[in-house]
């Protein structure tokens, strides 16, 4: 199935197969597609908002320059999406949507876009995210770790452990107080003047 320049709004399609389906320049918009599954599907310049995609499994499937905005993209694994050929740029983005207990787990995704979402208990863990935007993200338990993080700007985000003896950090930018948690690694004791 292919769909082009198509507007899907208000589709109910919880614990559903999609498989081999195209989907070129349309727009999910009010979806509910938690507990799905798409099959080597393609999303080519899509965009989703306000849309549910809670637990949906993306099994072989590919995004080229998709945005996600007002999203609920909960406990996917995008590790199960086929990467080939995916090098120079992350092929989606993120703004204002809830991306807790999801994977990228060892993903080549430099300039990825996680700008104003909720991003707890993420596995971030042995990722190419350099150039990066987690800008006025809540990062809580995300876990970091052998990262690639260099000129990622993390201006307004808060909750997140970094350790910069495990990470690479190069020219990132943190903005103040958030920025001390860069010393927790260190075991160090602070004290302030109130």
């Amino acid at each position: 199935m292919n769909y082009e320049n198509e507007v899907l709004s208000g589709i109910k399609a919880l614990s559903q197969k999609v498989s081999n389906a195209t989907f070129e320049q349309c727009q999910f918009l009010d979806c509910d597609f938690s507990e799905s599954e798409f099959i080597e599907c393609r999303f080519i310049d899509c965009e989703f908002r306000d849309s549910n995609l809670n637990v949906t499994k993306l099994t072989g499937s590919r995004f080229f320059e998709s945005q996600f905005k007002d999203c609920k993209v909960t406990g996917i694994n995008w590790t199960s999406l086929d990467w080939t050929g995916i090098t120079v740029s992350a092929p989606m983005a993120f703004e204002s949507c809830d991306l807790s207990f999801s994977v990228f787990n060892s993903l080549h995704l430099p300039g990825l876009t996680i700008k104003n979402c909720k991003a707890w208990n993420v596995d971030f863990e042995s990722c190419d995210l350099t150039h990066s935007e987690f800008t006025n993200t809540d990062l809580q338990d995300a876990r970091f770790n052998g990262t690639k993080l260099d000129k990622s700007d993390f201006d307004g985000s808060v909750n997140y452990y970094i350790d910069p003896l495990s990470n690479s950090i190069r020219h990132a930018n943190f903005s103040f107080p958030e920025v001390i948690n860069l010393l927790k690694a260190f075991d160090i004791k602070i004290t302030g003047s109130d």
